[in-house]
C-alpha cells in the first residue's frame, strides 16, 4: 500500500501512463538501441511538427512515471527515434495520459456533439475537445489549425484558442470554431455534425440571457456583483465594426442635432409645427439609441476583460451631440 502524498511527493502513475511507458519501453526494445543510439537517430528522425532532436537524457526521462507525463515532442521524438512504428498508438496513449493526469476533463460535463443545444453546451464540449487532445500548448493547437495554405494565426487568434479551451467563451464564428477543432485534432469526416451542433447553439440562440459559461475570467471586471456575459466574445472584426459605427453615430449626431434645433426655434417663432419636426426629432432619438447600445457593447466586453483595445484610450469615442459629448443612454 503506497502512503500517503506529502509536500513534495511525486503522484502515482496513473493506469493510461503506465500503459504509455510499456509502450514506449517495448518500442525501444524492438529498436535495439541505446538511449545514446536513440538520441543520435532524434537527429535524423524528426519532422516537420517540431520533434526534433532530443538528447539521451531527455529520452530517459521521457519514460520515468517519476518524471510525470512527458510533454506531446518528446514522445514523438522517442518513437520517431526508435524507427519501428507505433507513433499513431502512442500519442494515442499520450492524450489519454495527459487528461487523467490533468483531471479537469470529467468535471466539464460536456454533453455529445449531436446533443449540443445551448451555448454553454457548445463551451462545454469545445474544452473537452482540447482535454480530450491532451491539452497541447496554445500556440500548437493554433498552428495545427492551418487550412489549405493559410496559416493557423490567420485563421485562428490566439486570445480565441485561449478563451476556447478554458470555457472562457466561444469562437466568434463558425470557421473559427472549425479551426479549432482542426488545431485539437478533429478529423474533417466530423465537421458537419461539429457545424450541425454550432448552428443549434449559436444561430439558434437558445443561450439564456445572463447565464454565465464559467467562472470569471481572471482579472475581469465585476462590478456590483455583475458577472461576465457568455453572449459577447470579443473579436478584432467586432471592434472594427462598432468603431465605423461610433464614427458614423458621431457625424450624424453633428447634422441632426443643429436641423432640429432650428426647426424647433422656427416652429416657436411662428406659433405652428414645421413639417419634418418629428422626424428630425426621430433620428435624434435613434442617434441616442444607437449609441446606448454601442457603449453596452463595450461595457459588456470590459467586464469579460476581453476589450476594447485599439479604441482611443481604451473607450470608444463620444458620439457628439451639437457642442458636447453625448452619453451612453442619453435621449
Amino acid at each position: 500500500m503506497n502512503p500517503p502524498p506529502g509536500r513534495g511527493s511525486t503522484p502515482a502513475p496513473g493506469r493510461h501512463h503506465l500503459r504509455l511507458v510499456d509502450h514506449l519501453m517495448s518500442l525501444k526494445e524492438r529498436s535495439g538501441c541505446s538511449y545514446a543510439r536513440l538520441a543520435s537517430n532524434s537527429r535524423t528522425a524528426g519532422g516537420t511538427d517540431g520533434a526534433g532532436s532530443v538528447s539521451a537524457t531527455t529520452l530517459k526521462r521521457v519514460v520515468d512515471l517519476a518524471q510525470g507525463v512527458p510533454v506531446e515532442r518528446a514522445v514523438t521524438a522517442y518513437v520517431r527515434a526508435c524507427g519501428v512504428g507505433g507513433e499513431e498508438e502512442a500519442l494515442s496513449l499520450w492524450r489519454a495520459a495527459r487528461a487523467e493526469s490533468r483531471g479537469r476533463l470529467a468535471g466539464l460535463r460536456a454533453p455529445h456533439v449531436d446533443g449540443i443545444r445551448t451555448r454553454a453546451d457548445l463551451a462545454a464540449a469545445l474544452a473537452a475537445v482540447y482535454e480530450g487532445a491532451g491539452a497541447p500548448a496554445l500556440r500548437v493547437v493554433q498552428a495545427r489549425a492551418a487550412d489549405a495554405g493559410i496559416a493557423g494565426h490567420v485563421l485562428l487568434p490566439l486570445t480565441t484558442v485561449w478563451r476556447t479551451a478554458g470555457r472562457r467563451g466561444l469562437p466568434a464564428t463558425w470557421k473559427q470554431c472549425a479551426a479549432f477543432l482542426r488545431g485539437c485534432g478533429v478529423p474533417a469526416r466530423h465537421m458537419g455534425r461539429w457545424e450541425e451542433a454550432w448552428e443549434r447553439a449559436v444561430a439558434g440562440r437558445t443561450a439564456v440571457r445572463g447565464r454565465s459559461l464559467s467562472r470569471p475570467v481572471p482579472g475581469a471586471l465585476v462590478r456590483r456583483g455583475r458577472m461576465p456575459s457568455p453572449v459577447i466574445n470579443w473579436t478584432p472584426e467586432l471592434e472594427q465594426s462598432l468603431m465605423t459605427l461610433a464614427k458614423a453615430l458621431a457625424i450624424c449626431a453633428e447634422d441632426v442635432k443643429p436641423m432640429t434645433d432650428n426647426m424647433a426655434r422656427t416652429a416657436v417663432m411662428v406659433g405652428k409645427t414645421v413639417g419634418g419636426l418629428q422626424l428630425e426629432r426621430s433620428g435624434m432619438v435613434a442617434v441616442n439609441a444607437l449609441s446606448a447600445l454601442l457603449h453596452s457593447l463595450e461595457s459588456t466586453a470590459r467586464l469579460n476583460g476581453l476589450g476594447p483595445s485599439s479604441s482611443v484610450n481604451g473607450h470608444f469615442p463620444p458620439v457628439v451631440q451639437g457642442g458636447g459629448a453625448l452619453a451612453p443612454g442619453a435621449g
